[in-house]
């Protein structure tokens, strides 16, 4: 094994599954040291291993993998190396502005490894134009000295043509020139797709107004007069790696006014930001299935649609569904700026444009768009009464206000998976997690259509909870959760190849009652908004006890209350939970009565009526019914039902029968 290529550690993320095998058999025999992950891993793992080379590849998500790729360039570009792979090659010229390089798949993993180590010693690339020798020899050097590649041209013909061949990260163009002045060498650079965002700055003894306007006009970044001081030059150049290399958002400008187009990418680059223009709408569309835009600048009315086509650019199915965009109207058309906001423009900028007002809107938008963001993102982490005392004690920060601990009613569900710790040993931690999130994608989802919020994720269990506003509004809406889990849970399972053979199992838990909603944790530290109490506890036994009858759901007698019209149940036992001395009677959901079958109504009359001599002390008559519903219990994937169970119970009360018989089972454990 060449000691050389083993020192490279290679990050995969692989969508095409035979792509990804091959991969993964070319390094396990050829030594490299390379980790395959999800996408969501990625960020985790760079972090701590910035001089790794990141390889993706994609088919069904490109826009997304192209906005991972922008924003981990922008946190470690100097240091963290992106090839993008596909079997596309057309977008190849989008692909190498977003990533440090493309390969066109199928490829060898030597064909990785070689452009790897081309990466490794990679540095930034720089191309003077200059026809004057005597300002070569005195930057030439000095640009060398300082790290960086120079190409050199003598003429701007020369320019443009090594600019395409050499792709530099920038360009410092002189004006006049032989065969194609430098105006004509930046419009040329400009126009061409490969260099079309290469940052340009125009240095020229010419130091006219309307010298340095044409020069912004022919798409130049910056301009500086002759005779350059070379350390005003660095700082320049420098700053120019750091715009590019920074978070700032994507632009996306939609003008068939391409002077105008020109002139705001011009402005919008010098800020920072990542400017792309397009004639049209239809443009448009193309560019957003392959790559992401945070805000759209647009006329108010396209060549080939309006304003309101522009609005619904998001309905389709692109990377990001949710655009924003301002309008650019002219400054007499009243009309314009209402339909605009009508039809959902942010804000509408007026001719003629200035760099002052535009950036004004703009920076607000872009302001607006990170605070969305945040507050989005915290969202996830925490549940909306959460995030709700969050709010209130930031806008009652100045008060001194004490820790929220309220009563309230509520009803509080538990969910675990079955048998988890024995799966974890069949799969890889990364298996594991995707499993996990899959699932709780589908919970989530249930959960919060049905009204209820998420309390905490644990593990491979979730908490959440409905408000118990004193109608069964929220109970009809907990148990038609279950259900629908329950579905949810069964689809993932039949959908994913690996679950179809190994299904998730899940148990759950439901209870009514109060609660004790609080601030719990360490006031210097983390709080958590979560809730505490009795009732709390019997949800959480509940769910545990599942594994007692081998269903999926146990649910209080208090949930039920008002709703069996709605749904039909079982009893399934009167029990005593750890900690509790009073009985509780609880059910399992087995469908909505709306939607239930002829088998499954049956086996509801029959074993709540075994149930019943079960109670009486009956144990032998409650057998023999219990054998008989055996035949009707649906397979639940446990290997064992609340029949078999009660048939085995039974068979130990006849055995030793007890004294005081009340029909109440204790349970063993928590």
């Amino acid at each position: 094994m060449n000691d050389k290529n083993s020192r490279h550690d290679l990050i995969f993320c692989i969508e095409n599954e035979d792509f990804r095998e091959y991969l993964k058999s070319s390094c396990q025999s050829s030594g490299h040291n390379a980790i395959f992950l999800a996408v969501e891993n990625i960020p985790r793992i760079i972090s701590e291993n910035t001089e790794a080379t990141l390889i993706l590849q994609s088919e069904k998500n490109e826009g997304i993998f192209f906005d991972i790729g922008r924003k981990l360039k922008g946190f470690f570009f100097k240091d963290l190396k992106i090839i993008f792979l596909s079997f596309d090659y057309l977008i190849r010229s989008d692909a190498i502005k977003a990533f440090s390089s493309f390969i066109q798949a199928p490829c060898t993993l030597e064909n990785i490894i070689k452009e790897t180590e081309r990466l490794s010693d990679y540095k930034k690339k720089i191309l003077l134009i200059d026809d004057s020798k005597l300002v070569h020899k005195n930057l030439v050097g000095r640009l060398r000295e300082n790290g960086f590649v120079v190409e050199q041209a003598f003429d701007g013909k020369e320019g443009y043509e090594k600019a395409l061949s050499t792709r530099p990260d920038l360009v410092i163009c002189d004006v006049e020139m032989p065969v194609m002045n430098g105006f004509e060498a930046c419009v040329a650079i400009r126009a061409d797709q490969i260099t079309r965002e290469t940052y340009i700055i125009m240095s020229s003894t010419l130091k006219s107004a309307e010298d340095q306007k044409k020069g912004f006009s022919a798409g130049i970044d910056e301009y500086m007069p002759k005779p350059v001081i070379f350390e005003n030059l660095l700082d320049r150049i420098k700053r120019a790696f750091s715009l590019q290399s920074s978070l700032r958002e994507k632009i996306l400008i939609i003008d068939s006014n391409f002077r105008q187009a020109e002139t705001i990418a011009n402005f919008l680059n010098k800020q920072g930001f990542s400017s792309t223009i397009v004639e049209n709408l239809s443009d448009a569309r193309r560019h957003l299935k392959k790559s992401s835009s945070d805000l759209i600048v647009t006329e108010a009315n396209p060549s080939d649609g309006s304003i309101i086509d522009v609005a619904h650019l998001g309905d389709f199915d692109f990377a990001n569904t949710d655009l924003v965009f301002i309008a650019l109207i002219n400054q007499d058309n009243e009309a314009d700026r209402r339909m605009a906001l009508n039809a959902g423009a942010k804000y509408t900028v007026a001719s003629p444009l200035t760099g002052d007002s535009l950036a004004s809107v703009v920076e607000r938008t872009i302001a607006e768009l990170r605070s969305d963001r945040e507050r989005n993102q915290f969202q996830r982490y925490v549940s909306k009464a959460a995030f709700q005392s969050a709010l209130e004690k930031v806008v009652l920060s100045g008060l001194k206000t004490a820790s929220r601990a309220e009563k309230r009613e509520a009803i509080v569900f538990f969910l675990d998976i079955s048998k988890f710790t024995s799966r974890c040993e069949r799969y890889s931690p990364e298996e594991i997690v995707s499993q996990i999130n899959n699932m709780f994608e589908k919970i989530t989802e249930v959960i919060m259509s049905e009204g209820g919020d998420i309390d905490k994720f644990m593990g491979d269990a979730c908490m959440a909870f409905w408000f118990d506003e004193g109608v069964n509004q929220n109970h009809f809406k907990s148990i038609s959760a279950i259900i629908k889990i329950r579905q949810a849970i069964d689809e993932l399972n039949a959908s994913d190849p690996t679950l179809c053979n190994d299904p998730l199992k899940i148990r759950m838990g439901l209870n009514s009652g109060e609660v004790i909603l609080c601030d719990l944790g360490a006031s210097k530290a983390r709080v958590d908004l979560t809730m505490i109490g009795d009732s709390v506890n019997v949800a959480a036994r509940l769910e545990t006890a599942c594994s007692k009858y081998g269903i999926d759901n146990l649910i209080s007698g208090s949930v039920i209350n008002d709703v069996s019209e709605v749904f039909i149940f079982r009893i399934i036992d009167k029990i005593t939970v750890y900690g509790k001395s009073e009985p509780l009677s609880c059910y399992e959901v087995i469908n909505s009565t709306e939607d239930s079958v002829e088998v499954e109504r049956l086996l509801v009359g029959n074993f709540n009526e075994a149930f019943d001599q079960y109670s009486l002390g009956n144990f032998q008559e409650a057998k023999n019914l219990f054998l008989e519903t055996e035949k009707l219990e649906p397979d639940r994937g446990f290997g064992f039902n609340p029949s078999n169970e009660y048939v085995k119970r039974c068979d130990q009360l006849i055995s030793n029968p007890p004294l005081n018989w009340d029909g109440t089972w204790m349970l063993s454990s928590k």
